[in-house]
């Protein structure tokens, strides 16, 4: 082995042994009968030991008014964001709001569009109808054309006759 490990192992056997001794010379020299001689045993500060446990209970007292404090302090800041969540979450919601509502317009109009587009004719039927309607009138000029020429010759013969000519 190596010559620290065994060093180590040697003081920590001294350690153990030093601790031993210790405590059977305490346990021999204070009993669960001997009362007195137990209460005698005093710490090795001695009085100062009361100034202590005073200065610990005043530091005591001044962490737990700390603690309150900042229990306070994060409870009213938690509050305070609490509400602001909530306005934010309102805003933010009736903003979406608004905006379904335009989508929802927008959509309908869209709609209502295409119902028409599609009762609307195609170009295609709207030529035929439009060459058809053509083909009529030119028929029904065509049929009344002798009758419109004797009314126009009366009309000016008419007319002349009222001219003087």
């Amino acid at each position: 082995m190596n010559n620290n490990v065994l060093k180590s192992v040697f003081f920590a056997a001294v350690v153990l042994v030093a601790g031993i001794v210790a405590m059977q010379v305490v346990y021999n020299n204070v009993t669960d009968s001997d009362a007195e001689g137990f209460a005698n045993i005093a710490p090795a500060a001695g009085g100062a030991l009361d100034a202590i446990g005073e200065g610990i209970e005043g530091a005591a007292s001044s962490v737990t008014e700390a603690a309150t404090d900042a229990v306070d302090a994060a409870t009213e800041a938690t509050g305070e964001a609490m509400d602001s969540a909530k306005e934010m979450a309102a805003d933010a919601a009736d903003t979406a709001t608004d905006k379904i509502e335009a989508a929802k317009t927008e959509a309908t109009e869209m709609m209502d569009k295409t119902k028409e587009a599609m009762k609307a004719p195609s170009a295609d039927t709207a030529a035929e109808d439009a060459k058809k309607a053509a083909m009529d009138a030119a028929k029904d000029a065509a049929d009344k054309a002798p009758a419109a020429g004797s009314d126009a010759k009366d009309a000016m013969d008419s007319a002349k006759d009222k001219m003087g000519l």
